[in-house]
C-alpha cells in the first residue's frame, strides 16, 4: 500500500514542529535519589626503585600518550612537548598542573565512570613523573625513546576522506562580547556517504567550540547571503546534528568516532554548518577552520537518538553559591547509553547526573565537581549502560555567583539569567542512547519533544512578564504553543505581537499557518501575501499560499506558488512534498476514472 501523503494540516504540524524548538527538558517532579555512593580511595602508589626512572623508557610513553595531542607545533597548546628537552625545562611545572589535575584537562571524577580515551593520570602516573623530577629528571639511554606520535596533515586519524575548508577567513575583532558565528560550507558530494568519524582544525585562536551541524533546506545558505562577510549571526540556526549524534570540538579533544554499527548518512546537498563561539584574543584573529570526514562503505545498522535534559528556567541571584538546578526525564521506553555530554558556562561549579532506574537502583552517569567552560567535552561509556523503560535521568548542577568563584566573570557579581553569552548561562545534560527499535526511537523522540516543548513555552512566558513588548518572544511562544496543539494560544501570541509589530514577517508567518490549520483559507493568504510584503525572499510564505490554491483546486496557481518557493530556497523539502501532491491532482483531472 504506497503511503499517504500529507495533509495540509500535517505540512503545517511539520513546520511548526521544525521551526527551531530547543531540546529541553522540565524540573523534575520526583523524590530525590539516594546519596551517591562513597567512592573507594586508591592505594597509594609505590616508589620504583631509586635511580631507574628515566624519560626515554618511563616518561615519554607517558607525555606521547596525555599531552602530544595539543603540546605539538601548530597545536592548541602554548608550547610543545615532543622531545626530551621540551619537558625537561618545565618538568616542575608539569608535576605541579598535573598533581593540582589542571592538566591533563579532565573534568570527571575519577574512578566513578570509566570513559574511553580517558586523559586524566593515574595516582600511579602521577607518582612516576613526581619521582622522576625529584630524582633529577634524567634523560636515559636515547635507544629507548619511542618514536612520537605523526599527525600527518595534523589528521590524528590520518588523511580524511573529504576536507572542507571555510572559502575565506572571518575575521574576529579584537575586543567585545562573545560571538556565536555560524558558517555554511557545502560539501559537494555528488553522492551520499556514510560517515564513520569526523575530525576538526579550528584555523585560528580563538575559537571557544564548535558544534558541526547539517542542514538539507538550504535556509543556512541563504542566512550566510544576506549577510555581509562569511558565515551569519545567532545561537540557534536552522540546522541540526547528524540525527543521534554530537559532533563537537573543543581544544584538546579527539576525533567524533560514530562507533560500532552507527555510521550516519552525509547526503548530496547538504550543507555543513559550523556553529562556533568565538572569544576575543585582544588581538584580531583570523578564523578559517578545516573540517575532515572518514566515510565507510558500511551502513548503519543501529539508530542513536540524542536526549537532551537543558534547562532555561535560570535565574541566578548575585552572590548566591549555592544556585541548584535540576531536571529530569522519564524513559518511555528501554536505551542503551553510549556517550553524555554536560554544558554550561563560567558560574557552573558542580554537575551530577545519573539514572534512577524502577527497582530502586541508581547508576552513575557524570560528576564534576570543579566544571571549568573551557575544558568541556564529550565522555563515552568504556561500556555501554542500558536502562530499562520506567528509569528517571536526572541532572543536578550548582552555580557559585559569589565573589569566591574565581572564573566567576563579573566583579562584582551580577544577577544572571539563561542566555547564549558566555556571561550568560545554561544548564544542559546530553545523552547518546540506543533503543531497540524505530518503534521506540519514535516513541523516545515524541516524549522529548512534548517535555522540551513545555520547558520552551515556560521560558517565553516568563521571559516575556519583564520583556512584553519582545516579538520574537512572543513569535517563539505561539510556535511552541502550537506545537503543543494549544492553537487558540498561539494564535493569540501571534495576535499581540502583530500589534507591537505589524509588519513582522514572522508573525504574519506563523499566524498564517495556524489559520491554515483551522481551514481558514482566506484569512490563512491574507497573512501569507502580508509576510511576502514584509520579507519578499520568505520562501515559507509562497509554499503557505501553494498550499491554499491546492485546497481550493487552483493547479496553475499552486505551480507558480510553488516554483517561487524553490527559486528562493531550492532546498527545502517542503515545496517537494507538496509538488508530489500537485502530480497527483493533475493526474486525477487527466484520468477522473482511474482511482
Amino acid at each position: 500500500m504506497p503511503r499517504p501523503s500529507p495533509s495540509p494540516q500535517d505540512l503545517v504540524l511539520l513546520m511548526l514542529l521544525g521551526a527551531g524548538l530547543g531540546l529541553l527538558a522540565l524540573r523534575s517532579r520526583t523524590p530525590a535519589p539516594s546519596p551517591s555512593p562513597v567512592l573507594d580511595r586508591p592505594a597509594p602508589p609505590q616508589p620504583r626503585p631509586r635511580g631507574t626512572i628515566t624519560f626515554t623508557k618511563d616518561i615519554a610513553p607517558l607525555i606521547h600518550r596525555h599531552c602530544a595531542e595539543c603540546h605539538r607545533p601548530d597545536a592548541p597548546g602554548p608550547f610543545s612537548l615532543l622531545t626530551y628537552a621540551d619537558v625537561q625545562k618545565r618538568a616542575r611545572q608539569i608535576v605541579d598542573v598535573t598533581r593540582r589535575r589542571v592538566m591533563p584537562p579532565w573534568l570527571p571524577e575519577p574512578g566513578l565512570v570509566a570513559y574511553l580515551n580517558q586523559r586524566d593520570l593515574r595516582p600511579d602516573e602521577l607518582g612516576l613523573l613526581q619521582q622522576w623530577v625529584d630524582e633529577g629528571a634524567v634523560e636515559g639511554n636515547p635507544a629507548n625513546l619511542p618514536a612520537p606520535p605523526t599527525w600527518p596533515g595534523g589528521w590524528q586519524l590520518g588523511a580524511p576522506d573529504l576536507i572542507l575548508k571555510m572559502p575565506a577567513p572571518y575575521r574576529l575583532a579584537p575586543d567585545g562580547p562573545d560571538i556565536y558565528r555560524n558558517f555554511v560550507i557545502p560539501t559537494g558530494l555528488t553522492n551520499g556517504q556514510f560517515v564513520r568519524a569526523v575530525a576538526f582544525q579550528p584555523g585560528g585562536r580563538g575559537v571557544h567550540h564548535v558544534r558541526v551541524l547539517l542542514d538539507d533546506s538550504g535556509q543556512c545558505r541563504k542566512l550566510d547571503d544576506d549577510e555581509p562577510g562569511p558565515g551569519f549571526g545567532g545561537w540557534m540556526p536552522p540546522a541540526r546534528f547528524p540525527p543521534g549524534h554530537f559532533v563537537t570540538w573543543t581544544p584538546g579533544k579527539a576525533p567524533t568516532i560514530a562507533g560500532d554499527g552507527l555510521a550516519w548518512r552525509l547526503d548530496a546537498g547538504t550543507d555543513v554548518v559550523l556553529q562556533m563561539h568565538l572569544q576575543r584574543s585582544g588581538k584580531e584573529e583570523l578564523i578559517q577552520p578545516l573540517i575532515g570526514f572518514y566515510f565507510t562503505n558500511a551502513p548503519p545498522t543501529r539508530a542513536a537518538f540524542a536526549l537532551g535534559l537543558a534547562a532555561r528556567l535560570i535565574d541566578i541571584p548575585a552572590g548566591t553559591n549555592a544556585y541548584a538546578v535540576r531536571r529530569e526525564f522519564q524513559l518511555p521506553v528501554a536505551v542503551e547509553v553510549l556517550r553524555v555530554m554536560p554544558h554550561a558556562h563560567y558560574l557552573a561549579k558542580r554537575m551530577e547526573a545519573f539514572a534512577l532506574l524502577p527497582d530502586g537502583t541508581r547508576r552513575e552517569l557524570l560528576r564534576i565537581n570543579d566544571w571549568d567552560f573551557n575544558w568541556q567535552d564529550e565522555y563515552r561509556l568504556a561500556v555501554p549502560l542500558t536502562l530499562p523503560a520506567g528509569t528517571f535521568v536526572r541532572m543536578e548542577y550548582t552555580f557559585d555567583n559569589s565573589v569566591a568563584n574565581p572564573r566567576n566573570p563579573n566583579h562584582p557579581p551580577q544577577p544572571v539569567r539563561y542566555g547564549p553569552q558566555s556571561t550568560d548561562e545554561m544548564a544542559e545534560f546530553w545523552l547518546q542512547v540506543v533503543p531497540a527499535d524505530s518503534t521506540a526511537l519514535n516513541r523516545l523522540a515524541a516524549a522529548q519533544r512534548t517535555q522540551d516543548t513545555r520547558e520552551t513555552v515556560a521560558y517565553f512566558e516568563q521571559k516575556l512578564t519583564t520583556q512584553p513588548r519582545d516579538v520574537n518572544a512572543r513569535v517563539e511562544l505561539g510556535k511552541a504553543l502550537g506545537a503543543l496543539g494549544r492553537t487558540a494560544d498561539a494564535k493569540q501570541q501571534f495576535t499581540l505581537a502583530l500589534q507591537t509589530q505589524p509588519d513582522s514577517p514572522e508573525a504574519l508567518y506563523f499566524l498564517g499557518l495556524a489559520l491554515l490549520n483551522e481551514r481558514d483559507f482566506a484569512a490563512a493568504k491574507t497573512h501569507f501575501t502580508a509576510a511576502l510584503q514584509a520579507r519578499p525572499t520568505y520562501a515559507r510564505a509562497e509554499h503557505g499560499l501553494a498550499l491554499i490554491a491546492l485546497e481550493h483546486g487552483q493547479l496553475d496557481e499552486a505551480e507558480q506558488h510553488l516554483r517561487n518557493a524553490e527559486r528562493l530556497n531550492p532546498h527545502d523539502p517542503l515545496p517537494q512534498r507538496t509538488r508530489e501532491r500537485l502530480a497527483r491532482e493533475r493526474a486525477k483531472r487527466a484520468n477522473p476514472d482511474v482511482k
